[in-house]
């Protein structure tokens, strides 16, 4: 019985929580519409605190960060979205106005056809749509596996386990990608610069040489972490030490 009770108010808890969120969410569209952006940034990061998270969240919270012109803030969640919703053009049109203000030009490496085709076919999808579909398909193999098993027509037979092999091929090449997605963003941790000007040096001290300056908005890519030090990667393939406290991890 205490634990039935625990379990209903657990739930109307979670319930109550959910639709207060909510009410925060719109509240800040509401207070965005009215022009009243830092004011709809405090709603959106309170729903944040809350431990909720979506895209049209991030979303949101971009706009509004760009509208007071804090390009840092407004290119993290325009790509924290991206990480939810890869496809979402509103959000990739809007990450792009942002790009073109950065300070930073920086040209991308150079790729090879295929690796550019695999690399944007893994990332038409975030990691949980690939395990989703993926456990879609596995559902589907055992349904059609357990047909074709108990079922005595030969034709029939024939015909489930084709579509118990395809569901099979296909659950492989979902999961299979959802596991390469997780491992490829765990080894790739992106970043964001934070301060306005920041110090790319040779090695993770201040006696050594500076290479260039970097500025906020920068989107970076995290090798290794020493200290109060960060090796990053930029898109044009230099490597250098910055400050850890200068970036905002993405992942």
């Amino acid at each position: 019985m205490n634990k039935l009770l625990l379990i209903i108010l657990l739930n109307s808890f979670l319930g109550i929580s959910q639709t207060n969120n909510e009410s925060i969410f719109y509240n800040g569209v509401e207070l965005y519409n009215q022009g009243e952006f830092q004011k709809a940034i405090s709603q959106f990061e309170l729903i944040i605190e809350n431990g909720e998270h979506s895209d049209a969240l991030y979303f949101n919270l971009a706009n509004s960060y760009y509208k007071i012109n804090d390009l840092a803030n407004s290119i993290y969640y325009f790509e924290k979205a991206l990480k939810l919703s890869p496809n979402d053009k509103d959000v990739l049109n809007n990450l792009s106005y942002s790009q073109n203000m950065l300070i930073d030009k920086i040209d991308r490496l150079p790729v090879n056809q295929v690796s550019e085709f695999f690399n944007s076919l893994l990332s038409s999808l975030s990691i949980n749509q690939w395990l989703l579909i993926g456990i879609v398909f596995l559902y589907l193999f055992l349904v059609t596996f357990l047909l074709y098993y108990f079922n005595s027509k030969t034709r029939l037979k024939k015909n489930y386990f084709t579509l118990s092999a395809l569901f099979l091929l296909l659950c492989s090449i979902f999961l299979f990608n959802a596991i390469n997605r997780y491992e490829k963003s765990k080894n790739n941790i992106e970043a964001i610069v934070f301060e306005n000007k920041i110090d790319f040096r040779t090695e993770p001290n201040y006696r050594s040489d500076i290479l260039f300056n970097l500025h906020e908005g920068t989107k970076v890519l995290v090798k290794e972490e020493l200290n109060e030090w960060t090796l990053i990667q930029i898109l044009d393939g230099n490597t250098g030490w910055i400050e850890s406290q200068s970036i905002k991890k993405i992942n």
